[in-house]
């Protein structure tokens, strides 16, 4: 019979005990109850059997998970695109205790630590504070969940006759891809809260036995969370995050956080990196926010794609001097040029004549400065400074993205409407979504999108090319701002943000790498991850090429 468990209650139970008995069962007739559980399962080819093991019942606000009707409900699985498990519940027994019978709780927790450490982490001290837990009147709780593990490891617990400990029929979560997606599916603790993530955001629907099924593919995920590793590796960087987006709708097809971690042994992950940083670490996104500053100017019409600056290599604003990344003489520079040579200047020189309050609107347009809808919890609107908060300078410095932070989701989010022919889109982990609303003209939309292409195929963006493909996209890299000082420091973020193939874009990728060493530049850093990631992506939907075989380019 299979293993149900019984939906969220709040109303208090008197406690039961075992039928035709007047106390909790003894560790000898437990062990025979144990014992024939484990029998039945054996008999039964793994098939679920329900005993109840001591009546425990619902104490100190703490969830009961007994028996109903005869069953538990168990927690619905979620899966992937492709049906790959991610996470699912499995039978198991729930190792609990009433402090209060218990004897001698150091000496019980150091035997029980020896059995359940080597399946929990837990250390002996852990197991004491639970063995001693206390109720708000400050007694000895009559109810305490020190894990739940297998029916084998549960045998070896009963085997101990530890006073006060005994054993509940449970269902226990496992994530049967170790660290794939972590952050992003979130975790069932030991009570059967939900942290974070999938889990959390959809709690409802999995604790009514629901399974949840993602628009992300294990595949792409894995290549991602591989891409990632490497990079961060090789450039000794801090962390580094990633997306894919499905253009078209902002489905997300892969989203990655690394350092991960193995979703099983979530307690001892530090709470950095529990953390989904695609959506809740907002940063400064740079050279990647260039095109948006080109977009408002030709939707505006302050501009035409013709249009060409006379662009010097430094230009005061205010109170401050923007330079470009290197230094040059002055020479006429068109649209296209100021996006794939990444110049400071000439895109200032762009937002100049388009006019800070106009510029302003758009960016609110764009979305940034709004959470992006995502269905998770937790997402940071980022920080874009209203209009009337600007100051002289302010001009200067948010058109080449400082000055405001976004989250990588919005970024990728952005992208995907550059690309889509100028429709919004809300980036979503499950169901359908069909276009969002206009943002900009299919017009404006394909200009970006040409000058994106000639980004990647002869600026700064050629480590993302990809042989029988088309690839739009835009470098970044920022200047990290001293948290202590609130100035500038000496660290930087690389980034790459794109999408392929350039002439009908499917998908959208981005990779931020955080402190990279060695090179701080996105071209070099985080582009070639781009191109990993996007050609994994195509060849794996079998998406057909679209012209013939360019050059690659190494470093």
């Amino acid at each position: 019979m299979r293993l149900r468990r019984e939906s969220r209650s709040h109303s208090p139970r008197k406690r039961r005990t075992a039928v035709g008995a007047s106390a909790p069962v003894g560790p000898d007739r437990l062990r025979i109850a144990l014992l024939a559980f484990v029998g039945v399962v054996l008999l039964l080819g793994g098939r679920a059997a329900y005993m109840t093991l001591g009546g425990i019942e619902h104490l100190d606000g703490l969830e009961q998970r007994s028996a109903v009707d005869g069953e538990l409900r168990q927690r619905g699985s979620i899966l992937g695109a492709d049906g790959r498990e991610l996470a699912v519940s499995v039978e198991a027994v729930r190792v609990v205790a009433t402090p209060y019978q218990v004897e001698n709780p150091g000496r019980a927790a150091v035997r029980l630590a020896g059995v359940l450490g080597p399946h929990t982490g837990q250390s002996a001290a852990e197991i004491e504070r639970l063995l001693s837990r206390r109720g708000p009147d400050g007694k000895l709780s009559g109810y305490s969940v020190l894990a739940t593990v297998r029916p084998d490891v549960a045998e070896k617990v009963l085997g101990l006759d530890v006073p006060g400990v005994y054993l509940e029929p449970a269902t226990r979560r496992v994530y049967p891809e170790g660290d794939l997606a972590s952050q992003l599916l979130g975790h069932v603790g030991r009570y059967g809260e939900a942290f974070g993530g999938v889990e959390a955001r959809y709690d409802e629907a999995l604790s009514r036995g629901e399974d949840v099924r993602l628009t992300v593919d294990a595949a792409v995920q894995q290549r991602l969370q591989e891409t990632l590793a490497k990079t961060v590796a090789e450039y000794d960087a801090r962390s580094a995050l990633g997306v894919v987006l499905r253009a078209e709708d902002g489905a997300i097809v892969a989203l990655a956080n690394h350092p991960t971690y193995d979703n099983d042994r979530f307690a001892s992950a530090p709470a950095w990196m529990q953390r989904n940083r695609v959506l809740t670490d907002p940063y400064e996104p740079g050279s990647t926010f260039k095109p948006f500053t080109i977009a408002a100017a030709l939707e505006e019409g302050v501009v035409e794609p013709e249009s060409a600056f006379l662009v010097p290599d430094a230009i005061p604003v205010a109170d401050r001097i923007i330079h470009d990344s290197l230094p040059h003489e002055a020479r006429r520079m068109d649209l296209s040029e100021i996006l794939a040579e990444s110049s400071n200047v000439g895109t200032v020189q762009v937002a100049l004549r388009l006019g800070g309050r106009a510029f302003a609107g758009y960016i609110e347009r764009f979305g940034f400065g709004e959470p992006t809808g995502v269905d998770l919890w937790g997402e940071d609107p980022g920080r874009v400074p209203e209009y009337r908060e600007w100051s002289g300078s302010s001009i200067g410095n948010i058109p080449i993205g400082q000055g405001l932070t976004v989250t990588p989701l919005q970024l990728a989010a952005g992208y995907a409407m550059l690309a889509n022919g100028g429709r919004g889109v809300r980036p979503h982990l499950t169901g359908d979504e069909g276009p969002g609303p206009r943002l900009i003209s299919r017009e404006t939309s394909d200009i970006v999108r040409g000058m994106l292409r000639e980004v990647v195929e002869s600026g700064t963006g050629r480590l993302a090319r990809i042989p029988g493909y088309t690839v739009a996209g835009k470098t970044g890299t920022s200047q990290k701002v001293d948290p202590e000082t609130g100035t500038y420091g000496d660290e930087y973020v690389a980034s790459f943000v794109g999408f392929a193939p350039a002439s009908d874009p499917e998908y959208v990728v981005l990779i931020v790498v955080d402190e990279p060493q060695g090179s701080i530049w996105g071209e070099r850093v985080a582009a070639p991850a781009f191109r990993e990631v996007m050609s994994f992506t195509l060849s794996y939907f079998n998406v057909p090429p679209d012209r013939g075989r360019v050059k690659e380019v190494t470093p």
